[in-house]
């Protein structure tokens, strides 16, 4: 279950966070604090699968965010980011270990 919150962490952040790097997007849009959060979560979410899980299914957690954001079309907004921080948030929280 809790693999699904990192999927969606990073399939709801990544139209925001691939704003910066399209040359025809505004620059003002590109440097807006929402993108910074979205940027933030994708590549938080992005290295917790690979340091989690390895590369080979950590990539196809990557790619399984990345297809959920192709078939969702998702419009970059305020909600879909809100709701890739609290996946994101649900996943530590889910896998976090008590180091005694």
């Amino acid at each position: 279950m809790s693999l699904v919150f990192l999927v969606l962490a990073i399939g709801l952040s990544w139209p925001r966070f691939r704003l910066i790097f399209l040359a025809q997007s505004n620059a003002a849009l590109a440097a807006a604090p929402l993108t910074m959060v979205a940027s933030a979560v994708n590549l938080c979410a992005i290295g917790l699968a690979v340091a989690e899980h390895g590369l080979l299914f950590g990539g196809l957690l990557i790619a399984g965010g990345m297809f959920f954001a192709k078939i969702m079309q998702a419009v970059p907004s305020t909600p879909g980011i809100l709701a890739s921080a609290v996946c994101l948030a649900a996943y530590i929280e889910m896998t976090m270990t008590v180091v005694a």
